[in-house]
């Protein structure tokens, strides 16, 4: 600890506090969840390999997502039940530290958002599961054949379960340049400054509606995404998003309470070599002397 103390307090003093963030947007798949909740449905239907390809093309923005969309779901035709089945490897599989820092984000007082590009029902019900509110999550509303399954025994709790996918509402989550109006909708005229987090080229393209934008690569780290990035996380945990959104005023809040060991974890997690990278070493500078003498 010594000799990171040592090197940050080499770091060029800049004018003025470390910026804090009020809106916070994250993705899901890859970023809050470490599965992609549409392969994960591919998985179940044995097709995981051909839907996989896609997805990645995708996401590393070699295509855009508007041309595989509807070719993924057209091959795996997925039932609610099955998209219940994805909330839950969603929870299953969540990122290293993900409810606790979305838990001490709300405390300190940040709006938290989920934009995502998955499907509503297994994306809300996630979540839900970590504690943002329905009215702030985003995903892609899906049509359901309603003469599929058991319809005879429509009014018998359950029996809608078996209805199998039969169309997706399209609109800006199912094409790669979308979230950046999602995030213009619900931001609106919430005061504050706007911080986004996720890992693929569709969440790349929000940089132009938020006032720092944070690759994620713990899960998947995209080079595409990696070298445009504000900052570039390379770490399993996403305790770090909570020192670089809230600043040392978050952390002073968080002292003494239920939050101070993630936002600890955090602190500790983005002084660790090659954890977080800055494309401008100004803005490096002015978090390490936000922190530099914190622990």
């Amino acid at each position: 600890m010594g000799a990171v103390l040592d090197a940050l307090g080499e770091a060029v003093m800049v004018s003025g506090p470390w910026s804090t963030f009020d809106l916070i947007f994250f993705d899901c798949d890859s970023t809050l969840s470490s599965i992609e909740g549409i392969d994960e449905l591919a998985r179940l239907k044995g097709k995981a390999g051909r839907v996989g390809l896609l997805t990645n093309k995708a996401m590393d923005g070699e295509l855009d997502l508007g041309d595989v969309y509807g070719k993924r779901l057209r091959a795996i035709k997925p039932t609610r039940a099955q998209l219940k089945a994805v909330e839950e490897r969603y929870w299953e599989t969540a990122v290293e530290d993900a409810p606790a820092v979305i838990a001490a984000l709300r405390a300190l007082g940040a709006q938290v958002f989920i934009i995502s590009g998955g499907l509503i029902d297994a994306v809300k019900g996630f979540g839900r599961r970590l504690g943002v509110d329905a009215d702030k999550i985003r995903a892609v509303e899906l049509e359901y054949n309603e003469l599929s399954g058991r319809w005879w025994d429509y009014s018998e709790p359950g029996a809608q379960q078996a209805q199998t996918y039969l169309d997706y509402d399209e609109g800006p989550l199912t094409v790669s340049s979308g979230k950046a109006a999602i995030i213009s909708e619900l931001a609106g005229t919430l005061p504050g400054r706007r911080l986004m987090i996720g890992d693929g080229a569709s969440d790349l393209a929000t940089k132009s509606e938020v006032d720092l934008f944070v690759g994620y690569g713990g899960v998947v780290a995209r080079e595409a995404v990696r070298a445009e990035a504000d900052i570039f996380m390379r770490c399993a945990s996403l305790a770090p998003i909570l020192p670089l959104a809230c600043g040392r005023r978050g952390w002073e809040a968080a002292r003494g309470k239920a939050h101070e060991p993630v936002y600890r974890r955090g602190i500790l997690a983005a002084w660790e070599s090659g954890a977080l990278a800055f494309r401008d070493r100004s803005l490096q500078d002015q978090f390490n002397c936000e922190f530099k003498d914190v622990l």
